[in-house]
C-alpha cells in the first residue's frame, strides 16, 4: 500500500526545518538508513511510531500531522495564550555520543560513525560540521567550585565540533601523549596553555608540546 500523502507532508516538513535534505544527511538525522528515507520519500511506507515522534519532533510538526495531515504541520506548533511553555530551539541534526578513546581518534581523517558505533544519537540544537560529536564530562577538572562560573560537572554532556576553529578562553579537547583531555584554551604572552576551571588542578603550558585538538565546545547539557 503507498502512503503518498505522507510522502508530501514528510517533504513539507524537512523543507520548512531548512536541514539538508540529502537521503544520507536525512538518514543521519533520523538515524535510519538512506534505504528507509527512500522509502519514506516515495511513500513506500509509514515510520514506526517511535520513529514517526522522533522525525516529528526533530522537524517541528506533531506527530499526528505527519502521519494523518490532522494535528499541527510546520509553523503550527506556536504556544498557546497563557502557557508557560515556549518553543524550543530548532534542533540542527543528530550527532553520535562516543567514548573519550573514541573522540582521540577524531583528531585525525577518519570516516563519519555509523548509527551502531555510537552510544547514542542527540539532537543538537546548533549548527555544526558533520564531524561533531557529543563526550560525557568524567572528572571535576572543568568544575567550578564558584557560584555563577560557567561549570561542567561530571555527567555534563557536551557537544563537540573537530571542524570549529581554535578562539583564545574556548572550551577544547585536546589529545597529547595519548591521553584526551577537556579544559581551556587560552593564550598568553605569546605561549599557548590547557586550563581547567576547578583551580585545585594546575595549568598546562602547551607551547613546545606535541598537542592535537580533537574539537571546540559548542555547547552543553545536564541530563536530569
Amino acid at each position: 500500500m503507498k502512503h503518498p500523502d505522507f510522502a508530501k507532508r514528510f517533504k513539507q516538513a524537512v523543507t520548512h526545518a531548512g536541514v539538508e535534505d540529502t537521503q544520507e544527511a536525512l538518514a543521519r538525522l533520523f538515524n535510519v538508513s538512506t534505504v528507509t528515507i527512500w522509502s519514506y520519500r516515495n511513500g513506500e511506507k509509514l515510520p514506526r511510531m517511535s520513529t514517526a515522534t522522533r522525525i516529528a519532533e526533530t522537524l517541528g510538526v506533531s506527530v499526528d500531522w505527519l502521519l494523518t495531515g490532522a494535528g499541527k504541520g510546520p509553523g503550527e506548533l506556536g504556544n498557546k495564550e497563557g502557557s508557560n511553555v515556549v518553543q524550543g530551539p530548532r534542533i540542527q541534526g543528530r550527532i553520535p555520543l562516543i567514548s573519550w578513546v573514541q573522540a582521540g581518534a577524531f583528531c585525525e581523517a577518519v570516516d563519519l560513525l555509523a548509527p551502531g558505533e555510537a552510544e547514542a544519537w542527540l539532537p543538537c540544537p546548533t549548527a555544526h560540521s558533520d564531524r561533531a560529536y557529543a563526550l560525557r564530562v568524567t572528572g571535576d577538572s572543568m568544575t567550578s567550585p564558584y557560584p555563577g562560573q560557567r561549570s561542567y560537572p561530571e555527567g555534563t554532556i557536551i557537544f563537540v565540533d573537530p571542524e570549529k576553529p581554535l578562539t583564545n578562553g574556548c572550551r577544547v579537547i585536546a589529545k597529547l601523549n595519548d591521553e584526551v583531555t577537556f579544559k581551556t584554551y587560552a593564550e598568553d604572552m605569546g605561549r599557548t596553555f590547557l586550563r581547567p576551571i576547578n583551580p585545585s588542578y594546575p595549568s598546562m603550558d602547551i607551547t613546545d608540546m606535541d598537542v592535537s585538538f580533537c574539537g571546540v565546545i559548542l555547547g552543553a547539557y545536564t541530563p536530569d
